[in-house]
């Protein structure tokens, strides 16, 4: 399938891996011809002792050791902070990240870490004056003013189990973090991921400009979606068969 994709030549979307964060993975990116792989760095307590069987120390070592792993093999590596939102933040999260900052000032900047907010349970929440881990504008803030990750090299990643899916998405934008992991119809685990469609609304709302996006292709989405008898809800927003319609007759801009 990877190779697939690489015969069509685009430079957007990049062709990027997911692996675990075990060192043996490695060979998979890199001999696929990867740039760019993701790796799994869970930081919650749930995640280090009861899923990974770790303690923080060594999940700690595992995980910064695997960085440095990928990029001797000239393989970007991009850390997922899964399950951010129930994690020690100060404990935890802030030295792992500031020592892969660290290591980043060693390579290229073709080669320097990035760092992906997973919000893996959808826990997170937009208001700034929520406490953290809860807050996603606390988290994005801790990251670039705490342990000094550019904006460029910093995304968010959520889940919808609280209906608040697309908002922090949207507030971590605003808030410094430059990229927002979203999928076609928020199809995604569980309760789905931010929809594609969503964000370009939010963003061309953030930049009062169209961007030069052409969003009638979100209807030759929806319609390929249907073509391989993909249920789409009919109050979807914009992709919903009832989206643009009214049974009373009043709403004009529908």
């Amino acid at each position: 399938m990877v190779e697939k994709c690489k015969e069509k030549g685009y430079k957007f979307p990049e062709i990027t891996g997911w692996i675990r964060a075990e060192v043996d993975d490695l060979h998979l990116p890199a001999k696929l011809g990867l740039k760019e792989t993701g790796m799994l760095t869970s930081c919650s307590d749930y995640h280090i002792f009861h899923k990974l069987r770790l303690d923080r120390k060594r999940a700690f070592e595992k995980y910064t050791t695997l960085a440095r792993a990928a990029i001797e093999q000239g393989v970007r590596p991009r850390c997922h902070l899964e399950d951010i939102t129930r994690a020690d933040i100060e404990g935890f999260v802030i030295p792992y990240v500031q020592e892969l900052m660290r290591i980043s000032e060693q390579v290229d900047d073709s080669l320097k870490v990035k760092i992906r907010l997973c919000d893996t349970m959808g826990f997170g929440v937009p208001y700034p004056g929520a406490a953290l881990p809860r807050s996603v504008p606390k988290i994005v803030l801790a990251m670039i003013h705490e342990c000094g990750v550019p904006s460029d090299r910093l995304e968010w990643h959520g889940h919808n189990d609280f209906h608040k899916v697309l908002i922090n998405g949207t507030t971590a934008w605003l808030y410094g973090c430059d990229a927002l992991n979203g999928t076609l119809l928020g199809i995604g685990e569980r309760t789905g991921n931010p929809p594609l469609e969503g964000a370009i609304m939010e963003y061309i709302g953030i930049k009062r400009d169209m961007c030069g996006i052409d969003t009638t292709v979100i209807t030759d989405i929806a319609k390929y979606y249907r073509s391989i008898g993909t249920h789409i809800p009919i109050r979807a927003p914009f992709v919903g068969e009832d989206f643009p319609k009214t049974k009373a007759g009043i709403h004009a801009d529908g």
